[in-house]
């Protein structure tokens, strides 16, 4: 997973012309909620190596430290005395430290990455991680933390994504930190709550839209290395559902031009093609939005924004492990049981695998796929 400044990191599909479809799914397990809690009891949990000689030092030392940070250190050491004036603005007046995270929109509508719609264990994992870093400052800064996320199912609205599946991933969202009872100090608000407060929210979007598209066509620079550095993980998140397995692994086939496939997989092509052209603006757009009106500072006043997509101004992170290289909405949580350790991984690539797997349901889920699957006989 390489970070990337503009939008979401992406892991290219591997060998699509292997349409070696495994029947490999063994069995069926369902687990209940007090069954999920004691497998979360069991996962091993990072700890940082804390260093420095203030609060704030040490408590950015966890978002320096090597299991946590995603991005380069110089994102953090360049910049280091204003992430410690902003830690030292809580710690003086005696008050929890203010964390933001954008993320977490919908399931990605790709079927060669997942079939699901709600969130599953993947999202358990990241609402763990988050969990996580406010108990280590919790341990440094007897205040705590707290973190916001905001949810971005409204890009939804840009890649074929019903509002009604991503506000129903929200609200599951919320059940799942409600069941699990991780902490108080996750908070979870929708991103688009911000176009009640704009007036002609909309109509000034798409004027924002609009301009991005001229500077397109003028061969602006600056907008140019954004959609450059956006359109490559735009295309992957377009929906697909329409279409079927086989076809998308031809659609996606980087190795395969146009030449060498049939003209339906052409069409989708360009459909997914021009879908991610007019996307891109629309996503800038909205962005350039959120950020002229300060919305992220508004809600949560001089709070630290962790993220996902590392820059020199957010303290990137890696939201389920180091070692797992996708998010959670973009593949399927498996289990390792040899190695106590969950992966995301794309749905089409444990179809294929040479191991078995066992699907597991969890009782208490509202999607009728797969909470997570369990790894039969692999060493990873």
């Amino acid at each position: 997973m390489k970070a990337n400044p503009f939008v979401y990191p992406f892991v290219p599909f591997i060998n699509l012309a292997d349409k070696n479809i495994r029947a490999n799914f063994i069995s069926r397990k369902e687990i209940d909620l007090p069954e999920l809690k004691k497998l979360i009891g069991i996962l091993p949990v990072s700890s940082p190596q804390i260093n420095g000689e203030t609060i704030a030092e040490r408590i950015l030392s966890v978002f320096q430290d090597e299991n946590y940070r995603f991005g380069p250190k110089e994102y953090i050491q360049e910049n280091k005395d204003s992430w410690i004036t902003k830690l030292d603005y809580f710690i003086n007046q005696g008050l929890p430290i203010q964390l933001t995270i954008l993320g977490f929109p919908f399931k990605v509508p790709v079927p060669l990455k997942t079939n699901r719609v709600l969130p599953d264990m993947g999202e358990v994992l990241s609402l763990l991680r988050l969990n996580n870093i406010v108990d280590n400052i919790q341990k440094i800064y007897i205040q705590g933390a707290v973190i916001t996320i905001f949810t971005e199912g409204v890009f939804g609205r840009f890649s074929g994504v019903p509002e009604e599946e991503w506000v129903a991933y929200r609200k599951f969202l919320e059940k799942l930190n409600e069941l699990l009872r991780l902490s108080p100090a996750l908070k979870i608000i929708d991103l688009s709550e911000m176009e009640k407060i704009v007036p002609d929210f909309q109509a000034r979007c798409q004027q924002r839209a609009q301009q991005f598209k001229e500077l397109y066509h003028r061969s602006d620079p600056e907008f140019l290395a954004k959609y450059e550095g956006t359109y490559e993980a735009v295309l992957r998140i377009i929906s697909t559902k329409d279409y079927n397995e086989s076809l998308l692994m031809d659609v996606y086939n980087e190795k395969l031009g146009d030449k060498d496939v049939s003209d339906e997989v052409k069409k989708i092509r360009h459909d997914i093609q021009t879908k991610t052209h007019d996307s891109i603006f629309q996503y800038h757009a909205y962005l350039k939005m959120r950020d002229g009106i300060d919305h992220l500072e508004k809600v949560v006043p001089h709070g630290l924004p962790l993220t996902v997509s590392p820059k020199v101004n957010r303290l990137g992170i890696f939201l389920v492990s180091k070692v797992c290289s996708r998010l959670p909405y973009h593949g399927v949580p498996v289990y390792y049981p040899k190695k106590n350790l969950f992966l995301i991984e794309y749905l089409i690539d444990i179809k294929r695998h040479q191991t078995n797997f066992t699907p597991v349901y969890f009782s208490q889920d509202q999607d009728d796929k797969p909470f997570y699957y369990i790894a039969l006989d692999d060493e990873l």
